[in-house]
């Protein structure tokens, strides 16, 4: 941008690092943690989730009664988690 034709926004700066970079494991389980705890109401522990960041997958290692409330509800815990990492980093399958 040659000197002198104005001011670019701040949030305009950041634009192509939102589009490339994504969320890493860590910050995927968590979020998923605080979707099912505000959704369902269950905390499940970090250590019984796994994400295949290739894939985009969450494998869960939990009791079959709470999978299959959580398999229900598999649509609307997606759309929150897009909602929260944004649509490139949010899985897109939960096992």
């Amino acid at each position: 941008m040659p000197r002198g034709e104005g001011i670019k926004k701040i949030d305009g700066l950041f634009d192509k690092y939102k589009k490339m970079l994504r969320a890493p494991q860590g910050v995927v389980v968590e979020a998923f943690v605080e979707v099912v705890n505000d959704l369902i109401g269950v905390e499940i522990p970090k250590e019984r989730i796994t994400y295949t960041t290739h894939s985009k997958t969450l494998s869960l290692a939990i009791s079959g009664p709470l999978k299959s409330e959580i398999l229900l509800n598999k649509d609307e815990i997606i759309t929150h988690m897009k909602g929260r990492l944004g649509a490139q980093s949010a899985p897109k399958n939960i096992m």
